[in-house]
Order: C-alpha cells, then structure tokens, then sequence
C-alpha cells in the first residue's frame, strides 16, 4: 500500500521523502516535467538511464485507458451526451489532465525499478 501511496505523493521511491519534480504545479509550462537529477533527501539517482522514462509510456497508457472508460460511461449512459459533444468533451478533459497523467506515469515507471529503503534518509 506504501507505493501507491507514494506514486500518488510522487515522492523518492527510495526514501519516500524527496520530491519526483521540482515544481508542484504539473501545468508549469516551463518545468511542469522537469525532475532533480537525484533525491535531495537520500540521493536516489533519478536518471537511471538514458531514456529511462520512456517505459513510463507503458505505465501511462493503462491510466488513459481507465480514464477514458469511466468519462465514457458517465457522459454516454448517465449524461446520455450525444456522440458529437461526447467526442470533443472527452478530448480536452484527456488533453488537459495530460500532464497529471506523465507524471502518475513517470511515478510509477520509477517505483517498479527501485526499491524503498526505510534507512535510505540516514546514508
């Protein structure tokens, strides 16, 4: 339970202290992506390898996916919205949670690779 947890803080899957990005707000334009080289708390590499974060693709699709089949239900069976608004609403609801979702994505990405250490802090 202490990794979802943690995706969901996005924190240092190491440490479960240090911040995965280095701005707070996902929609910054300029860093909203941006990540610290290493944890500030525990130093976790957090550039494991060029091109680490492409896998984060594979993490990311399937919360698409979830996303995309619940506003269906809700807009197509409860809002009973016709298909023409049903399209154009679902495409700027996933359009503008897109960098929420890079992020769940690189959180979880990170968190099958590395490991927490409760004595990561301290070394």
């Amino acid at each position: 339970m202490s990794k979802i947890v943690n995706v969901v803080r996005m924190r240092c899957p190491r440490c479960h202290q240090g911040k995965l990005f280095t701005k707070q707000n996902p929609y910054s334009l300029k860093d909203g992506l941006k990540m610290p080289d290493n944890c500030s708390v525990c130093g976790q590499d957090f550039k494991i390898e060029p091109g680490f974060y492409i896998g984060a693709l594979w993490t990311s699709f399937p919360i698409v996916i979830f996303l995309m089949t619940l506003l269906s239900v809700f807009l197509l069976v409860f809002i009973k919205m016709p298909l023409e608004w049903f399209f154009v609403t679902i495409t700027i609801i996933l359009f503008s949670l897109q960098p929420i979702i890079i992020r769940l994505g690189r959180a979880i990405w990170i968190n099958i690779f590395v490991d927490y250490d409760q004595d990561a802090e301290n070394k």
